[in-house]
């Protein structure tokens, strides 16, 4: 365009010119450019005016349609919450009694609204009294209830955990309530408010993903307030779907609340950041992102539901919607696009344009050249200095032989004796009952502290195979390796205080004291590798699965006795150490080990067991770290060069690792992969070194690894 001013101001009639005899013939040549340049600008420019215009309308309504779609699928996805927690409510008013126990009408609904709807997570129900009924999804898909008796003579608190077939499983009982409803926001508000009702976003505890719930008074028939019920929704689903929502080639969609934290976002994997250790909603400026921070500083500056912003040199169109006030939540829906996904191809528009008024222009200056021509000469000279006005720059019985019913009866009932007699002793470790018989002392509900190691093992990938065996052959399988299992451990002195499943725990230094219970576990521990791996040589022979197994050992003080009620209890422990041993064998799935054991039997053990180092770990549940170990042979026995070269290395490694110098560490750990290719502790902190390196820790990092999952 800075061209036309001067080919406007050479084309002047005021121009000089010191021919007189050419004037004409300018005249025809500039005529014909003026006229094109009078007729194609403004043109141009009224296609440029227009065609921005219509960019922007059809932006404000890619906008505005996603922004319905968004307000929609949200409402969808809140829906059932809300019906299903009004329901609920209305149900339960509606009959004489409310009980708030398990197997009532009440949990058996819940738990089928849960089972309905994936968003659902947990149904709260809570009354004045305190007590407190909360069918729950578990992390494996299956429906656990906590239920708490706060006005009950003995207050406590019950789990009761459901298979996916929706059997109890198991049952725990605790003595101590560690939550009121009545103090929670969606009871107070309730409580408060008639209607539905919903909390501030909060990181539900399980999931560790963002949630929200929604709660409504309970009231009898007499109107009298009795209790609240409540539905906690998971909103992960609507982050995947802002994930597939396409907002422009490169622009994004999110969901905020009035604290501008993140409710929903395409890449979900930022929506929970941690603070001082605990899950917390992340807000808009803590995810690293400029544009998105921009877009609500913006917005909170001008309260503008559309407007441009610049964020690292890139201009952007935002956009931000209030839900209706009908949803009852103060949530709004952000949108950046830039502004060039718009706005890039008028541009595009504008050169092509150009390019053909150009063109127009050529061959006009062309036909007025060939007009020129044949007026008079002079044109020749016009026409060259037409083309120099062409240089325009335009993305798991015994029956009765007698006929006589009284006969078969009694033969009936001596052989369920008989039965329960002989499997009296499968349930019960046969060390404590010859106590109990040689003391002549009854069995009783009761426990003492004693220092003991305990032990878990757990077979690897057991629900892939359980799903491969039909149930009996699956059972005689188990039953073949539980029978090496239990021989191990009493061979080498151990409890065996249940089987879980395909898990087996057992401890050592009760019933009989036993001083070096540490080392006979470790013993255990080998021999029970070793046995498992000649089971599955001659299983693989035979054609049947095989069962790796892991294994986790820790020592610690811990309650071991009798516990349950009066006429059924158990010989078990409780206690920290035994919470330890258990993350230690699921820890083998992180590290790719069989056997782990805790620092205190390393301490015991080490001066005649072989360990490698393998980390600093916090367990799950659990603030206080712990060094762990992989327990790899006994000193007595013949080892390899290779395991006593690995530990010493793997050692040497770890320290340098645990000192900051990720480049000497990096060097150490890629010298034992070249010996050690198939190793995963090593592969592991080859991958911690590189990241730790890019991204160094702070000054308050100790070397402790949290291990998040059991």
């Amino acid at each position: 365009m800075k061209n036309i001013p001067d080919t406007q101001k050479c084309s002047s009639p005021d121009t000089p010119t010191a021919n007189k005899t050419h004037s004409i013939q300018f005249t025809i040549l500039t005529s014909f450019i003026v006229i094109l340049l009078l007729t194609t600008i403004p043109m141009i420019t009224y296609m440029h005016t227009r065609h921005a215009a219509t960019l922007m309308q059809l932006a404000d309504e890619l906008m505005s349609r996603a922004s319905e779609a968004i307000i929609e699928q949200t409402t969808d996805y809140l829906k059932p919450a809300i019906a299903m927690v009004e329901m609920s409510a209305r149900l339960a008013s509606e009959t004489k009694t409310f009980s708030l126990r398990p197997g009532t009408d009440t949990e058996k609904r819940a738990i089928a609204i849960l089972k309905q709807y994936p968003q659902l997570a947990m149904f709260n129900m809570g009354d004045e009294n305190g007590n407190f009924l909360m069918p729950k999804k578990m992390p494996d898909g299956t429906i656990a209830t906590k239920h708490i008796e706060a006005d009950a003579d003995n207050p406590r608190t019950t789990w009761i955990y459901r298979d996916r077939n929706g059997q109890v499983v198991k049952t725990e009982q605790l003595d101590t309530i560690d939550y009121d409803p009545r103090l929670r926001p969606w009871y107070a508000n309730a409580k408060d408010n008639e209607g539905i009702n919903w909390t501030d976003m909060y990181i539900l505890f399980t999931d560790k993903s963002p949630g929200i719930t929604v709660s409504c008074p309970l009231r009898n028939a007499q109107g009298q307030f009795i209790g609240v019920f409540g539905i906690d929704i998971v909103l992960d689903s609507m982050s995947s779907f802002l994930q597939t929502l396409k907002v422009g080639e490169r622009g994004i969609a999110f969901i905020i609340n009035s604290q501008d934290e993140l409710v929903a976002y395409p890449d979900i994997t930022r929506i929970v950041r941690e603070h001082n250790g605990k899950p917390t909603p992340a807000r808009v400026d803590e995810i690293g992102e400029p544009r998105v921070a921009r877009c609500i500083e913006e917005y909170r500056a001008n309260t503008k539901s559309r407007f441009t912003f610049t964020a690292d040199g890139i201009t952007y169109i935002g956009s931000v919607t209030s839900f209706p006030k009908s949803f009852d939540n103060d949530w709004k829906i952000a949108m950046v696009v830039p502004r060039n996904e718009f706005i890039g191809s008028l541009r595009d528009t504008a050169r092509n344009t150009l390019l053909v008024a150009g063109i127009i222009l050529v061959i006009a200056i062309i036909v007025a050249g060939i007009l020129s021509r044949s007026i008079s000469h002079p044109v020749t000279v016009l026409a060259d200095e037409a083309r120099q006005l062409q240089n325009f720059r335009f993305d798991s019985t015994i029956s009765p032989n007698s006929h006589i019913r009284e006969i078969r009866e009694l033969q009936s009932a001596l052989g369920c004796a008989k039965i329960a007699l002989a499997a009296f002793g499968k349930y019960v470790p046969g060390e404590l009952v010859r106590q109990l018989v040689n003391r002549g002392q009854a069995a009783h509900i009761g426990g003492q502290r004693e220092e003991l190691t305990v032990f878990f093992s757990d077979i690897q990938g057991f629900t892939p195979i359980s799903e491969l065996l039909e149930p009996e052959p699956l059972m005689n399988h188990l039953s073949e390796y539980f029978d090496h299992a239990t021989n191990v451990i009493s061979t080498h002195r151990g409890t065996v205080d249940k089987y879980i499943g395909d898990a087996v725990m057992a401890f050592w230094g009760a019933p009989t004291p036993e001083s070096d219970h540490a080392y006979l576990a470790c013993l255990a521990a080998l021999d029970y590798q070793q046995r498992v791996q000649q089971l599955n040589a001659k299983w693989t022979a035979e054609g049947k699965v095989i069962l790796p197994t892991r294994i986790g050992i820790h020592s610690g003080e811990v309650i071991v006795g009798n516990m349950g009620s009066a006429e059924r209890m158990n010989y078990s422990v409780l206690g920290d150490a035994v919470n330890i041993a258990s993350r230690l064998e699921g820890a083998g799935k992180v590290y790719g080990t069989t056997i782990i054991a805790g620092e205190t039997v390393y301490q015991k053990t080490a001066d005649r067991m072989i360990f490698r180092p393998l980390d600093r770990v916090a367990v799950l549940g659990r603030k206080q770290s712990i060094m762990i170990y992989e327990l790899l042979g006994n000193k007595e026995d013949e080892l390899t060069e290779t395991i006593v070269q690995l530990c010493d290395s793997f050692t040497t490694a770890l320290e340098a690792y645990f000192r900051r110098d990720w480049a000497e560490a990096l060097n150490l750990f890629h010298a034992i992969q070249i010996k050690f290719p198939q190793d995963r502790p090593t592969q592991l902190f080859i991958e911690r070194c590189r990241t730790m390196s890019a991204n160094p820790p702070g000054n308050d990092w100790d070397g402790t690894t949290r291990l998040t999952t059991k």
